[in-house]
C-alpha cells in the first residue's frame, strides 16, 4: 500500500487561492485534457491542463485531500493526494460503465491501514467493497432486497463505522462496514425517511457534521429544478429506536453539497462561507447556478456561475485541509445583513437619530392638516406618522387612507416565531412576531391571499387563514384523508362576511379525475364533490380565480376548466383553446391567472431569465388568447401560486410584472420585476434572494374586515 510519487506537486495545475476556501472542480474523463476549477468567492472559472498522468480520468470520490480517480479507458483506478501528488492503486474498475457513476464511501485515508472503498450503484441489489493492496473488488448481495421490493438509491455515508444509504421507499439501510470485507452483511434498517406533504420530488443528501448525521431533503419540480422546498434532519440515537428528527438550523456550520454527495465546513474556517446555510450547484435552462439557502430566513440565494461546456457533470468539492483560519468579509458573508431589518412588531421603522428642536409641539398641528399627509404615505409611513404623538393616533381612518400595494410575504426559520415582509416599492423588509408560528410543528405553506388574508397549511393536514397583522386565525377542518393535499386553494370573500365559502382543489395526476372540496363557517368537516371530465385537466399551480360567480382554473397548456358553485359542476372548455399543442412538463413554466380590469388575463413565465414573459388576455367575444402588450397602468404581482393586480400607485411602478425574487446583499434589497416596456428583468440578476415559502397579499390592519 506504498504511495507512489507522481512527478511534481502540480502547482501549475491548481488554481491563485485554490486551499483558502471550498472549490468546485471538474475532472473531464476521457473527453477533455483540463480540469474546471469554479470559485463561489469571486465567481470565476478557471480551466488548466491536467499533467499527463491526469488526462482522461474521472474523479469518483475523495477522502480529505485524497481524490478517487478511475481512467475510463483503461479502468485503472487509485487515490490521489491534492498536496502530494502520491498515488495508491486500487483493483481496476469493473467493466460496467453503470459503476462510473457510483455513489463512492470511504472510510479512513487510503495510507492507512484499515481504509475501505464501497461502491454504491443506484438501481443495484449488491455493494462493491475493495481496499489498497487488494486484487479485486468484492460483490456483496444485500439479503434484505430478497424480501423486499426496490434496490439502493443512493445516497450513502460512512458514519460511526457503518454504511448508511438511501434505498427504495425512502428506507435507509444501516451496515456495519468492518465485515463487508469479508463480504459479510450485519444490517439494520431505519423506517421511511418521509418527505414533507408536497407531491413533488426530491433528493436526499447524507452529511456528517461536528459528530451527528445528518439529511438534506431537497424538494424541487419539474425538468428545470425548480426549488420549492428543503429540509435538513438529524439521525437520533436512543435505547429503543433509530429514526430522522428535523432541524431548525446547523448551527455555525455550512454544507456543501454536490452530485450525490454531501460535506461539512465550520463556517470560521474558511473565508467567504456563511454559517447555518447549504450550498449546492445545479443546471437551469439559463445556465448553471450555485445556490445558497440559508436555514435562519429560509431564503435561497443564487447565482450564475460562468458558462462551461461541460456542464455540472461531475462536479466536486474540494476542501483542501489547510484552510485560512481568517474570515473575510465578502458577497457570501451576509448573517450580520439577514438579521439587520426591523423586529418590532408594529412594523413600524428606527426613529431618526436626528432630532429636530422646535419650540412648537407637533400635536399642536391642526389634525385635519395630517388627515391630509395619510393618501400621499405608504401604509408604514402611515404608522409611523401616527406614532409621533399622541393626538396624530386619533386621526380618523388613517391606516385605511394610506397608500397599499401587495408586499411579499415570506416565513423564516420557525424558531424566530415571525413572519417577514418585503415591501417591492420602497425596497424595505419588516419582521412581524406571530402566535401562528409559536405553535406550528410542520412545515408551513402560503398557499393563497386575499384582502390581508392568508391560506396557510401545516403539514398534510391542518388549514388556516390567517391575517397576519391583526393575529386574526380562522381554524378549517382537517384535510379530508390522510396525506391529502391540495393542488390549489381559494375563497369567495373576505372570512368574516356571510357568503365566506373556501373551495380546495385536487386534480389527479392523469388529468382525469378532479375533487373539490368546499368548507363554510359552523362546518365540522369538509364536504367533497367528485367530479371525473371526459376531457383530461392538467392544471397549473397557480390558486383559481373567482370571476363573475365562477372559479377559473388555467391548465398548462392554456385551457381553461371552470367550477360553478352554485351548480356544482365541472367543466373543461373546448375554448380558447390550448397555445400548446401539447402538455408542457409540469414545472417548465409558471401559469398565472388573474383577473384585470373586468378581463381575465394568463401569464406564462420561467426561470429563465433571458426567456420573456408572456402576457395573454381571453378575448370573450370569441374565446381566445390575445397577447397584451402593455398594462395600461397597471402592475402585476405574480408568485408561484398567487396572483394580484392593483393599479400603480405611481406612474414609475406601472407596466411592471413583480416576482417573488430580490437582488442584492446584507445591506439592501430591491424587488425584481419585469418590464413590459422592454421585455426584460430589472435590476440586475447578479445575486438573487427567494423566499422558497412566501406568497403576495396585502396589509389590512383592520380587524374583522
Amino acid at each position: 500500500m506504498a504511495a507512489v510519487m507522481v512527478g511534481h506537486r502540480g502547482e501549475d495545475s491548481l488554481p491563485h487561492g485554490f486551499g483558502s476556501r471550498p472549490w468546485l472542480f471538474q475532472m473531464h474523463g476521457s473527453k477533455k485534457s483540463t480540469c474546471t476549477f469554479f470559485d463561489p468567492i469571486n465567481n470565476s472559472l478557471e480551466e488548466r491542463v491536467l499533467p499527463e498522468f491526469l488526462q482522461g480520468k474521472a474523479c469518483l470520490g475523495f477522502y480529505q485531500d485524497w481524490l478517487l480517480l478511475a481512467d475510463e479507458q483503461t479502468r485503472e483506478c487509485f487515490f490521489l493526494s491534492i498536496t502530494s501528488f502520491s498515488k495508491i492503486y486500487l483493483p481496476s474498475f469493473p467493466e460496467s460503465p453503470d459503476f462510473f457513476k457510483a455513489i463512492v464511501s470511504i472510510t479512513s485515508p487510503p495510507n492507512t491501514s484499515n481504509c475501505i472503498v464501497i461502491l454504491v450503484c443506484s438501481s443495484k441489489t449488491f455493494l462493491l467493497v475493495s481496499s489498497p493492496g487488494r486484487k479485486m473488488w468484492k460483490k456483496v448481495p444485500l439479503k434484505y432486497f430478497k424480501k423486499n421490493t426496490g434496490s439502493l438509491r443512493g445516497p450513502s455515508i460512512i458514519y460511526n463505522e457503518q454504511l448508511f444509504v438511501m434505498a427504495s421507499m425512502s428506507v435507509t439501510l444501516v451496515i456495519d462496514v468492518a465485515p463487508l470485507i469479508r463480504g459479510c452483511v450485519k444490517m439494520t434498517v431505519i423506517d421511511q425517511l418521509k418527505p414533507c406533504p408536497v407531491p413533488y420530488s426530491w433528493h436526499t443528501f447524507l452529511v456528517e457534521c461536528a459528530g451527528d448525521l445528518f439529511s438534506v431533503l431537497v424538494h424541487s419540480y419539474g425538468s428545470r429544478q425548480l426549488f420549492i422546498h428543503i429540509e435538513v434532519r438529524r439521525l437520533e440515537l436512543s435505547c429503543n429506536e433509530i429514526y430522522w428528527r428535523r432541524v431548525q438550523d446547523i448551527g455555525d456550520h455550512a454544507f456543501f453539497l454536490a452530485g450525490r454527495s454531501g460535506r461539512s465546513l465550520p463556517a470560521n474556517k474558511a473565508r467567504g462561507v456563511q454559517r447555518n446555510c447549504i450550498y449546492f450547484p445545479a443546471n437551469n435552462s439559463d445556465g448553471a447556478r450555485l445556490y445558497n439557502f440559508c436555514l435562519d430566513d429560509q431564503v435561497l440565494n443564487f447565482t450564475f456561475l460562468p458558462e462551461n461546456n461541460g456542464g455540472l457533470n461531475r462536479l466536486q468539492w474540494a476542501f483542501p485541509m489547510k484552510m485560512m483560519q481568517t474570515v473575510e468579509e465578502d458577497i457570501f458573508n451576509s448573517s450580520d445583513g439577514m438579521r439587520s431589518e426591523e423586529t418590532d412588531s408594529t412594523v413600524i421603522g428606527n426613529e431618526d437619530e436626528n432630532e429636530v428642536v422646535s419650540s412648537r409641539q407637533w400635536d399642536e398641528l391642526p389634525i385635519e392638516l395630517v388627515e391630509l399627509l395619510f393618501p400621499r404615505l405608504s401604509l408604514v409611513d402611515c404608522l409611523r406618522l401616527s406614532s409621533v404623538c399622541k393626538g396624530w393616533s386619533q386621526a380618523s381612518n388613517f391606516t385605511r387612507k394610506g397608500r397599499v400595494w401587495p408586499w411579499l410575504m415570506h416565513l423564516p426559520n420557525l424558531k424566530y416565531q415571525s413572519w417577514k415582509f418585503f415591501d417591492p416599492f420602497c425596497c424595505e423588509e419588516y419582521t412581524l412576531k406571530s402566535n401562528a408560528v409559536v405553535v406550528a410543528r410542520d412545515h408551513l405553506a402560503l398557499r393563497f391571499s386575499k384582502n390581508g388574508w392568508v391560506v396557510i397549511t401545516e403539514g398534510n393536514k391542518k388549514v388556516f387563514i390567517l391575517n397576519p397583522f391583526t393575529a386574526e386565525v380562522i381554524n378549517l377542518p382537517p384535510l379530508p384523508l390522510k396525506d391529502y393535499f391540495f393542488d390549489s386553494i381559494s375563497f369567495t370573500s373576505v372570512p368574516t362576511s356571510p357568503d365566506f365559502v373556501v373551495y380546495g382543489f385536487f386534480f389527479q395526476i392523469c388529468g382525469e379525475f378532479v375533487e373539490i372540496s368546499t368548507w363554510c363557517p359552523g362546518e365540522e368537516e369538509w364536504t367533497v364533490l367528485e367530479f371525473q371530465p371526459s376531457i383530461p385537466f392538467f392544471p397549473s399551480s397557480n390558486s383559481p380565480v373567482l370571476f363573475q360567480g365562477e372559479f377559473y382554473c388555467l391548465g398548462r397548456k392554456g385551457e381553461l376548466g371552470v367550477f360553478n358553485p352554485e351548480l356544482e359542476t365541472w367543466n373543461v372548455l373546448s375554448k380558447p383553446e390550448p397555445i400548446y399543442p401539447t402538455e408542457p412538463r409540469y414545472g417548465n413554466e409558471y401559469c398565472h391567472l388573474l383577473e384585470l380590469n373586468g378581463d381575465l388575463i394568463s401569464v406564462f413565465r420561467t426561470d429563465d431569465t433571458k426567456q420573456p414573459i408572456r402576457v395573454l388576455k381571453l378575448d370573450r367575444s370569441e374565446m381566445k388568447w390575445e397577447k397584451l402588450e402593455h398594462l395600461r397602468g397597471m402592475t402585476l404581482f405574480v408568485d408561484r401560486r398567487n396572483s394580484i393586480a392593483i393599479r400603480s400607485p405611481e406612474k414609475k411602478y406601472a407596466n411592471r410584472i413583480y416576482v417573488p425574487w430580490f437582488e442584492g446583499g446584507m445591506d439592501s434589497k430591491k424587488g425584481i420585476f419585469y418590464s413590459m416596456e422592454n421585455n426584460s428583468y430589472h435590476p440586475s440578476m447578479h445575486r438573487v434572494e427567494e423566499p422558497l415559502t412566501c406568497v403576495w397579499m396585502e396589509p389590512n390592519l383592520h380587524l374583522h374586515s
